[in-house]
């Protein structure tokens, strides 16, 4: 009995163990580099991929539902940029774009050459709470090219290649996944699109990666101020 209650025990500490992956397929003019900003995203799913994502959208709707907003459709058109917290209850296809943006803008891709990213989603993967659990893991995945368009002359200044997998492994993996897969996902696709696009060096990304966590830190603490003086 004691043995199987440590087997478990192991199991339930078992950390998740993240894995991103990019690979340059047609490199950047070295003159945009670092020195560009995103005005578009389109982003299609690959026949491959398109079973995957039914569940994901029919969360979003049911999220969205919940929170008593209106439906939305890919037609359907906003007013005003949607709200992050927004974000979740929104279909892949119009939630992807806005957080690619935010990405690259928070790795101070603000200037220069105006870009736009077409995406071609080929792989969609979420993990098996069972195979984390019981077996020797499972994983979240996300993967697709990305090809970089001028917007003016939709002439092609590049393209490369996203894989993000982050694994989960044993009772406490899965605790630590959490909610918001489809949104973490995006946001680690766009994090590696964004080191490519700012032709991050190793050195460089522990310096923005830094300079994030303390804006995000930032904005947390105002909101929590925010909050503590409207009660």
């Amino acid at each position: 009995m004691l043995k199987a209650v440590f087997a478990l025990a192991l199991v339930a500490i078992a950390m998740p163990v993240d894995a991103k992956q990019r690979r340059v397929v047609e490199p950047l003019p070295a003159e945009i580099v670092n020195n560009n900003h995103v005005v578009a995203v389109t982003v299609s799913i690959s026949p491959l991929a398109q079973e995957k994502f039914v569940k994901f959208e029919e969360k979003a709707a049911e999220k969205r539902a919940a929170a008593g907003l209106q439906p939305v459709t890919l037609e359907t058109t906003f007013d005003t940029r949607p709200n992050e917290d927004e974000y979740a209850t929104l279909p892949f296809q119009t939630m992807f774009p806005l957080v690619m943006q935010d990405v690259t803008r928070e790795w101070g891709l603000t200037g220069g050459q105006p870009v736009k990213l077409v995406v071609t989603i080929d792989t969609l993967k979420t993990a098996s709470a069972a195979m984390a659990i019981l077996v020797s893991g499972s994983s979240d995945q996300l993967a697709g090219i990305v090809e970089v368009v001028d917007p003016a002359t939709n002439a092609s200044l590049g393209s490369f290649y996203v894989d993000v997998v982050n694994s989960h492994s044993g009772w406490g993996g899965m605790l630590m996944r959490g909610g918001g897969v489809r949104e973490k996902l995006v946001e680690e696709f766009g994090l590696e699109s964004a080191r490519i696009l700012a032709g991050s060096t190793k050195k460089d990304l522990k310096a923005r990666q830094k300079q994030r966590e303390k804006a995000a830190k930032a904005r947390a603490e105002g909101s929590d101020t925010t909050g503590a003086g409207g009660q």
